[in-house]
């Protein structure tokens, strides 16, 4: 498996057109069944099924300069920062990859499972995110377009905006007309376990949770991965 440690800051809008490249050269045969780890600077990324204005506050996001984006799966609206480490699972249409309910429940799993050998914190994988103490500290969305796009979150520490500040969907009178954010108390590991977890400790958790998957192999992104994503930025 392709390993792409992805840790530099870029813009939200070119970090979800890399998901998509990526994605398409898996889809396509010209590269192998990737794992990317990377970070988005402070944003709101929505759900493809979502509206912005019923999801993030805009007039907040406009004053503390947090973009709002869409990625192209589905799922509910998510706070991004820099305590918050992403993982992306680009992999074939066969097996148990060609399920979502399948292959939420194995992906979330191998993750709960090394946060509780690692941490020995009593991580439960549930509906595709893991949890600690009916905390969530990872969720997760999918996409399928010749290959599965599994891209998730795992939060490391908390910031300093609360996503009360930003995400509509924790205030009462949360009525979209597009798909609903499902909200659940989120926690941290740094907070779970009363001390700081670097983004180190991040990676290697994520490394050895997917592990089982593949062999790993440490590369970079393409050229032609780079020139499809700056085509979709045009």
């Amino acid at each position: 498996m392709r390993v792409l440690l992805d840790l530099a800051y870029r813009s939200p809008q070119e970090n979800l057109a890399l998901e998509e490249a990526i994605l398409q050269a898996v889809g396509e045969g010209r590269e192998p069944p990737t794992l990317r780890i990377w970070r988005n600077p402070r944003c709101v990324v929505i759900g493809r099924g979502q509206r912005p204005e019923e999801e993030a506050d805009l007039s907040s996001c406009a004053r503390l300069r947090i973009p709002v984006v869409k990625r192209p799966s589905g799922g509910g609206a998510v706070y991004h920062h820099p305590g918050n480490l992403n993982f992306s699972l680009f992999l074939p249409l066969t097996g148990p990859w060609t399920s979502v309910r399948k292959s939420q429940a194995r992906l979330a799993g191998l993750l709960a499972e090394e946060l509780e050998r690692r941490f020995r914190l009593p991580a439960v994988a549930r509906d595709g995110g893991v949890y600690v103490r009916e905390r969530k500290v990872s969720g997760a969305a999918q996409l399928r377009r010749r290959a599965l796009l599994h891209h998730g979150t795992l939060l490391l520490w908390p910031d300093t905006i609360p996503m009360e500040e930003v995400l509509l969907a924790l205030r009462p009178g949360y009525r979209p007309s597009g798909v609903a954010s499902r909200p659940a108390p989120v926690g941290d590991l740094s907070t779970l376990l009363g001390r700081p977890v670097e983004l180190e400790e991040g990676i290697k958790a994520i490394l050895a949770a997917f592990r089982p998957l593949g062999t790993y192999s440490a590369e970079r992104l393409s050229l032609r991965e780079w020139a499809l994503a700056q085509a979709a930025l045009d």
